[in-house]
């Protein structure tokens, strides 16, 4: 059956989890027919990295805020006449769904964080017309039983099919990849965006209490972008320039980033599901999460957790990974065994189960 995909999140994210999902799923269906799903772009042009080193798009540089928009312009100008997909599949809610006739839609809905914790997002709701799309929709797909929770506490009864799909790891995240050499001796790792609710702060704190005790360790941060005003004064208040490192890490650095950590911590208080964490197992690291939200699911007793916010039991637990070489190998065995649970390949086949479900079959 085909099955549309639009450009949304293609024209808007040039990394991320939610292009990496389309991106990973697509790839997979067009990689293995007998899944029974042909994938239909609604794109040629594209700023996002995922797509571009898989093949699906090409690059097209425009400055200026508003190069979503005119990618979106661009490559309904370069579309041609194709063939009526049996379904259609958004792969954002950000464009007004259209009134004309079109396939039965399915939506991916990643998380509630917006409607959950609406005081983070000030300037609106960043996710517009989720609400629309899931009344719409004759499938919700939910990248966690977690995130589908919060979707039925949120919007009460929902009227199509709700269906968990986890997402997947890449084959490249796996113990054994070459370190970068920028990489200090012994680390502990964080990995993505610090704002709100991902409570870097917490990270912080932690490390501030974890560093008299473990002296050659040091504290990285992948991504995210430089440290904040407020970071920096946080960090320098606590006499910790040297020892905590922001580094922006490329796809080909990212699993031996990974691999080469003593451990890594994820002290977010809310994830829809997490592919840091999952990334990080499967490369064997013992990880440190929040209990809350979708951590346990994506985890289960391959990590160890502390209550959201709480600094000092996190501090507690990474120290019991740096000063327990026992602990630290048993978490990592778990961790891959864990991990190699959670495949694109299976994505992809619950997601064409479900899309059948809805469609039938051709």
């Amino acid at each position: 059956m085909r099955v549309r995909f639009d450009d949304q999140i293609l024209v808007i994210q040039r990394l991320g989890g939610i292009s990496r999902y389309f991106v990973e799923l697509i790839r997979e269906f067009t990689a293995n027919p007998e899944l029974g799903v042909q994938p239909q772009l609604g794109w040629r042009w594209t700023r996002n990295v995922h797509a571009v080193e898989a093949g699906l798009g090409v690059p097209l540089r425009i400055p200026g805020g508003s190069r979503g928009r005119v990618l979106r312009w661009a490559n309904r100008a370069a579309e041609g006449r194709q063939p009526q997909a049996r379904l259609a599949h958004p792969t954002y809610y950000g464009a007004r769904l259209p009134r004309r006739p079109m396939p039965p839609i399915v939506v991916t809905v990643y998380d509630m964080m917006p409607e959950l914790f609406p005081d983070l997002f000030p300037r609106g709701n960043p996710h517009l017309h989720k609400l629309e799309y899931v009344r719409r929709a004759a499938l919700v797909l939910c990248i966690s039983g977690s995130t589908r929770s919060d979707l039925v506490r949120v919007y009460g009864s929902v009227d199509a099919p709700t269906v968990v799909t986890h997402l997947g790891v890449s084959q490249r995240f796996a113990p054994g990849a070459p370190r970068p050499l920028w990489c200090p001796d012994r680390y502990i790792l964080f990995v993505g965006n610090r704002g709100g609710y991902k409570d870097f702060r917490v990270a912080i704190e932690a490390f501030a209490e974890l560093a008299p005790r473990h002296p050659d360790t040091s504290l990285v941060v992948l991504g995210g972008g430089a440290f904040t005003a407020d970071e920096a004064a946080l960090i320098s208040r606590w006499g910790l320039r040297d020892e905590i490192i922001q580094r922006q890490a490329s796809e080909e650095e990212l699993p031996g980033a990974y691999g080469a950590a003593a451990a890594f911590v994820f002290p977010s208080r809310y994830e829809g599901f997490g592919l840091p964490t999952l990334e990080a197992m499967a490369c064997g690291i013992p990880t440190v999460l929040a209990d809350s939200s979708s951590h346990p699911e994506v985890a289960g007793n391959a990590a160890l957790y502390f209550p959201p916010g709480d600094s000092n039991t996190l501090a507690a637990q990474v120290s019991r990974i740096l000063s327990d070489d026992a602990l630290a190998r048993s978490l990592s065995e778990k961790a891959i065994t864990r991990a190699a649970q959670f495949t694109w390949r299976r994505t992809a086949m619950a997601t064409g189960v479900a899309y059948r479900s809805v469609a039938g079959t051709e």
